[in-house]
């Protein structure tokens, strides 16, 4: 157990707020994310990111290539996160203005949110915020961010009893229990996106099969902070492509994951990976219907072939029962 506490790694989360309102809800959520992490949860750490001082986008602000020294600070702070942890209230049906400008900051070629761990949790009226949470995941697509989709958080902060105090700190018990699940979770997701093969259950109390320490995985640190050396200083740099060595980072965890996949497919659907293209699903949609065409049309003619017997065997017997009336009679 002290081998494993020894090389625990420690994540370091990027909590943003989408409100700049000094009493925001939105902002006592970050704040009470970053007491439970500092009081429950060990091995990671939750720093504030201001995106105040951004200015609203404008690509004219670019010179030869560099941003504003504010936005450039701004992308190399969130460079050196592992995760981020969003709050944002809903305004009209979709996140604030300021968080989407930081966002398009920071995915200006190149992008440097991409690849990594994200969670959402938002304070607002009767929805809680919820739409302008599936709104963000539908951005972080682009973004390459990878949202854990389970648990949710949303809190309706104006309902009875009250949620906050007058200075924007959380009071429900409850809602701080729910704020931890989406920590364990992020912390849990971040160490599998960077393929570290630890026992999740020893980092935190997340509900995880135990599993051995690996310490060539515990050396690995595929992510780096520079960005010149993560991407590429060519035509790939301005398409905000990786470098090798982060490509076979990607490359390693993803065959790794689907090759368990291919295995539980084979085993418990004897079926191959292949046959899961819209083509082969089509082959057997048209294969299903022709097979149901044949089936009707044999019980038709068979239908058919016993009415016509039945007909047959009608016509005999009425000629017979003639032929018994003639030799009577006669």
């Amino acid at each position: 157990m002290g081998a494993v506490s020894a090389a625990k790694p420690v994540i370091k989360v990027a909590a943003i707020c989408g409100s700049l309102r000094k009493g925001s809800y939105n902002r006592g959520l970050l704040r009470a994310a970053s007491e439970i992490c500092q009081e429950s949860i060990s091995g990671m750490q939750i720093e504030y990111v201001d995106i105040s001082p951004l200015p609203m986008l404008n690509t004219d602000l670019e010179v030869d290539g560099k941003f504003p020294a504010v936005v450039e600070t701004f992308r190399q702070k969130i460079l050196e996160f592992d995760s981020f942890l969003f709050a944002s209230p809903e305004y009209n049906y979709s996140v604030t203005g300021p968080l989407k400008n930081a966002i398009d900051w920071a995915s200006r070629a190149p992008n440097v949110w991409a690849d990594k761990a994200a969670a959402i949790v938002s304070a607002g009226g009767s929805f809680g915020g919820g739409r302008s949470q599936y709104h963000l995941r539908q951005i972080g697509v682009y973004l390459d961010l990878h949202f854990i989709n389970k648990p949710e958080f949303f809190l309706r902060a104006f309902e009875s009893p009250a949620k906050f105090d007058d200075d924007g700190n959380l009071l429900d018990e409850s809602a701080k229990d729910n704020l931890k699940e989406i920590l364990l979770a992020l912390q849990a997701f971040t160490l599998r996106l960077q393929g570290c093969n630890f026992n999740v259950s020893t980092i935190s109390e997340f509900p995880r099969q135990s599993g051995s320490v690996s310490e060539e995985r515990a050396a690995l640190t595929p992510f780096t902070k520079d960005i010149g050396q993560r991407f590429h200083a060519s035509a790939g740099y301005k398409l905000g492509r990786s470098s090798e060595s982060y490509d076979w980072h990607d490359l390693e965890t993803c065959n790794n994951e689907g090759r368990v996949i291919s295995q539980f497919q084979d085993k418990n659907f004897k079926l191959k990976d292949r046959i899961y293209n819209y083509k082969a699903r089509a082959r057997m949609y048209k294969m299903a219907l022709v097979a149901s065409w044949v089936f009707f049309l044999i019980v038709f003619m068979l239908n058919y072939w016993v009415k016509d017997v039945g007909d047959a065997c009608c016509r005999r017997n009425m000629v017979g029962k003639s032929l018994d009336l003639w030799v009577a009679y006669s």
